[in-house]
């Protein structure tokens, strides 16, 4: 007679958990948000943003935008452990590198739900943006029309800001402080944390692990200087330029969508670090792993 089954401990699942499918999943995630947001400008009559971040104001991307982020989020903020001694391939991680992949976490949450600001794009009749409305009326049936001046704020259209002058600089650093935040830390995982010796398999005849560190390592910098490139412009426009010349610095740097590119690049080196980490192919499994 076959026994019942026991009691299953509270984080028993009836399936099998990967650390690396999660991060094959965050890796794919991260590296196809570009190249889907471009498709969509190509296919769906969607303007071409100055960057990533102006497609929260666009049909379907905005939707596209803001799930990547939150499911890149809820992954590196509540997936990873602190007991990484017991789990090979993570040996080497320490509690404050935990603590660093949660608050990137954190930091997609806020790029994705704090968005930028200003339309990055020149509406035409044609395309249609999804904006807030400040001042508005009309909403409740039975109006016939709404009345209202359209924003590219969040945080100005609240009652007890009114204005985006009146927005405490707290909140308007929020978005590009995120994205800061979170890419320093991916770029400090992919060359510092990956390149370690954090498997038994990456130290035996066999090992690739020279191999997938060249790529981290290369990744790390390109996440590097992404991020130094697009600090070092917002440093050249609000404090060294005059105002006329940091306009016409703006006006050539978005004409040519240099931040959409930039945050391309390190977002795609993101995808593809951690989907070498989840060994995507098997160029950069060890011997041992096979």
């Amino acid at each position: 007679m076959p026994q019942p089954p026991r009691s299953p401990l509270p984080d028993d699942l009836p399936f099998a958990l990967s650390l690396r499918r999660v991060n094959r999943g965050v890796g794919y995630v991260a590296l196809f948000l570009p190249v889907i947001l471009i498709a969509l400008t190509i296919f769906t009559n969607t303007c071409f943003n100055q960057s990533i971040s102006h497609y929260y104001y666009s049909r379907i991307g905005g939707d596209i935008f803001v799930g990547a982020l939150t499911f890149i989020g809820l992954l590196l903020a509540f997936f990873y452990s602190f007991r990484t001694k017991a789990v090979d391939g993570y040996l080497r991680h320490y509690w404050y590198d935990i603590w660093l992949i949660k608050l990137a976490g954190v930091s997609a949450f806020l790029i994705a739900y704090s968005p930028t600001t200003g339309s990055g794009c020149e509406y035409t009749g044609a395309e249609a943006a999804r904006t807030f409305i400040t001042s508005a009326s009309g909403l409740a049936p039975p109006a016939s029309g709404v009345t209202g001046a359209l924003s590219y704020d969040m945080w100005a259209t609240f009652p007890a800001f009114g204005t985006p002058d009146n927005v405490p600089m707290l909140l308007q650093s929020l978005h590009f402080g995120g994205a800061a935040v979170m890419f320093t830390i991916l770029g400090y995982f992919s060359y510092f944390v990956f390149t370690r010796i954090n498997s038994f398999a990456s130290v035996v005849e066999g090992s690739r692990k020279g191999f997938r560190n060249l790529w981290y390592r290369a990744l790390g910098v390109l996440i590097f200087g992404c991020v130094a490139i697009m600090g070092g412009a917002a440093i050249l426009t609000k404090l060294i330029l005059s105002p006329e010349a940091a306009q016409a610095f703006l006006q050539a740097w978005n004409h040519w969508r240099l931040t959409f590119l930039l945050e391309s690049v390190a977002l795609m080196s993101f995808g593809l670090s951690w989907m070498i980490k989840g060994r995507f192919i098997k160029t950069f499994e060890d011997g041992a792993e096979h």
